[in-house]
């Protein structure tokens, strides 16, 4: 096995409270929280609650009843008349931007010294998925820097979305990303390997790439059974799908993995496709529909207009790295080697969740992000939006599946990722009802994680900051050779 992954966590890895100082309204210990006179949607069936109240203590929600009813006396309030309230929102495939990441990028941008100059303070990305609604993630290719930032939120330290991590890339020759962020695996020991290391580095759980061989998946399989470490990640090209499903992968992260290595009429195959997704329902598979950044592999490959509606959220280098003239771009749509990738990508992901969902598939919400313009917090929204549009849920369904059926995922208890008692005090408050208006999502106007509360106040204050963190950083200017 090749490594060079980092074992040791960045300087970036300091609790900093002054970057978000004020923005968190701490309620302490043993004291109550209400919301009060809300419009409730439960995730409990299709329930729906009218003028009730929410009680919340240490981080677990404690009543659930009509406005009238006795309050605690020393409660802190927040008045929900005329809006909704619902459990918070889940990324179930995120990839925030550590050190490693931005280390990997470093050498297409001039003067860009490690790339850690061009990172979001850890804390203001935290913050940033907070304010968006997301209170729970999946770091989908991980490391001490993301383990760090896991560990924190769970004991305390730092104020965060729940998190679990996932281990560095499991891949094989040519690896697709950067070997600082790779585990390189070309035989069977080599799987084993890259397993035992997983496990006892403590990531919740594999991620096999698409390069990985059969041998070196079959070894990281054996070992991560045996030790009980869940699998979650690409379908390497070498197995294929269904020998995957067969073999005990527990998820698959995106739904574009059911077509997306085939150049043959098998790519729009629909006996295929229904063939696979029963499949994954008898076998419990998991799946990740990451629509949106099905689509932008076709605005990458210059199939679609660039569709960015994030794009004032977006870092500073993401910014280079996309613009119209951008010679990465431009390597995308000048390969002719990567065409067939592009063919219909958005539509067939389309139909793939659609099909799915029709089989009974736990289809999760997740985004990429930072993949092409899609940015943490803010394109799980565009998400939803995408999934209730264009892949036959419903606005209830796709809500179920980022607030409920994530925490089931994630093997917490009955009442989490609803508006029940007992369950995790993990809520957003919004304007207006997804249900009626899925994009609705966006109009928060508070957010609940545990004992911390974000008012809207805070809301546009932190992202302020964040706006500010991007404009201190030094100019992007891309070094990469002009490609022919």
């Amino acid at each position: 096995m090749a490594d060079i992954t980092p074992k040791e966590r960045s300087s970036l890895c300091r609790a900093d409270a002054s970057l978000t100082a004020g923005l968190y309204e701490k309620i302490d210990r043993d004291r109550a929280l209400v919301f009060r006179n809300a419009r409730v949607i439960t995730m409990l069936g299709t329930d729906v609650l009218t003028a009730h109240d929410v009680v919340v203590r240490n981080a677990r929600i404690e009543a659930v009843q009509p406005t009238g009813s006795s309050l605690p006396a020393d409660a802190v309030v927040v008045d929900a008349t005329g809006r909704t309230l619902m459990p918070g929102l889940s990324d179930i495939h995120a990839h925030p931007m550590v050190a490693g990441w931005a280390q990997a990028f470093a050498g297409m941008v001039r003067d860009g010294g490690d790339g850690s100059q061009l990172v979001l303070p850890y804390e203001l990305q935290l913050f940033e998925l907070l304010a968006c609604g997301i209170t729970r993630i999946e770091v989908m290719a991980g490391c001490p820097d993301a383990l760090w930032m896991r560990d924190g939120v769970k004991s305390g330290t730092l104020v965060g979305p729940t998190m679990t991590v996932g281990s560095p890339i499991v891949d094989g020759a040519p690896i697709i990303h950067s070997p600082l962020m790779t585990y390189g695996v070309g035989d069977l020991e080599g799987g084993r390997r890259a397993g035992e290391q997983l496990a006892d580095m403590g990531f919740d759980f594999a991620k096999p790439y698409s390069n990985l061989p059969a041998e070196g998946y079959e070894g990281l399989m054996e070992v991560c059974q045996r030790r009980g470490v869940r699998v979650m990640g690409h379908v390497p090209i070498a197995v294929g799908v269904e020998a995957a499903i067969r073999r005990g992968q527990q998820g698959i992260a995106h739904v574009a993995e059911l077509f997306y290595n085939e150049r043959g009429p098998e790519r729009r195959d629909a006996a295929r496709r229904e063939r696979l997704v029963r499949l994954m329902a008898e076998h419990g598979t998991w799946l990740h529909g990451t629509a949106a950044v099905s689509h932008r592999i076709e605005v990458i490959g210059g199939r679609l207009p660039m569709d960015a509606p994030d794009w004032d959220h977006m870092s500073t280098l993401h910014k280079a790295l996309l613009a119209p003239d951008s010679p990465l771009l431009a390597m995308y749509r000048n390969n002719p080697d990567k065409q067939y990738l592009y063919d219909e990508t958005y539509a067939l992901s389309c139909q793939s969740i659609a099909a799915a969902h029709r089989a009974g598939v736990r289809v999760l919400t997740g985004t990429d992000y930072p993949n092409p313009t899609l940015v943490a917090g803010h394109s799980l929204h565009e998400e939803l939006v995408r999934l209730t549009q264009h892949c036959g849920l419903v606005p209830h369904e796709a809500l179920h599946n980022s607030t409920r059926l994530a925490a089931q995922y994630h093997g917490e208890g009955a009442a989490d990722g609803t508006v029940s008692v007992g369950g995790r005090a993990d809520l957003l408050l919004l304007d207006a009802d997804p249900l009626q208006d899925i994009h609705a999502t966006r109009r928060i106007q508070s957010v609940l994680a545990g004992q911390h509360l974000l008012r809207e106040p805070a809301l546009r204050d932190g992202f302020a900051r964040i706006k500010a963190a991007y404009a201190a950083m030094p100019p992007v200017v891309l070094q990469m050779p002009k490609l022919t």
